[in-house]
């Protein structure tokens, strides 16, 4: 269901990570925490993953609910250092005014510099969320859509962001 495309990810610096030639590269596909696995149904269809977005190395995934309502994007760069993690997420925050209008933003405890910024689509058609933080030297943004008058409630976005932020823990080692 995603209509609003973030910064691309192509603008952010590439990575390399692993421990000489023989690490393997981690499956990036199986970082994003899918939705129905914290509202404990079956509602959302998962796209398959996009590996590398934009040549960045990390993932971009979209859940659709069922009916068409509501979508989830989760986007995860994994990059060289956790300043250039910080570097990307201050990107993506800097183009938020171009999806995100009528704006509000609050702290949420989940990773480093975790703040969700909620509102509607330029148009007012939809309800936008985007949760925004880092770990380590991972960028993460998840970007919530839905009805206009129904916007996604800040409590579920701190849950997912933690979950997230759990998947990413146990399969990055950070």
């Amino acid at each position: 269901m995603k209509m609003f495309s973030m910064v691309p990810l192509g603008c952010l610096a590439a990575a390399t990570v692993g421990i000489g030639a023989a690490a393997a590269a981690p499956d990036y596909g199986t970082l994003p925490v899918n939705p129905n696995v914290i509202t404990d149904s079956s509602a959302y269809v998962t796209v398959p993953p996009v590996l590398n977005p934009g040549g960045q190395q990390g993932v971009e995934q979209e859940f659709n609910h069922r009916d068409g309502s509501r979508g989830i994007t989760t986007t995860i760069a994994v990059l060289a250092t956790p300043q250039d993690a910080t570097g990307s997420m201050d990107t993506w925050r800097s183009g938020l005014a171009s999806i995100v209008a009528n704006q509000t933003s609050q702290p949420v405890t989940v990773g480093s510099g975790g703040t969700l910024v909620t509102g509607t689509s330029p148009d007012g058609s939809q309800s936008v969320g985007v949760l925004l933080f880092t770990e380590a030297n991972a960028a993460v943004e998840v970007r919530f859509d839905g009805p206009a008058n129904d916007p996604v409630p800040a409590d579920l976005v701190t849950q997912y962001g933690q979950d997230q932020l759990t998947a990413i823990h146990q399969q990055l080692g950070t």
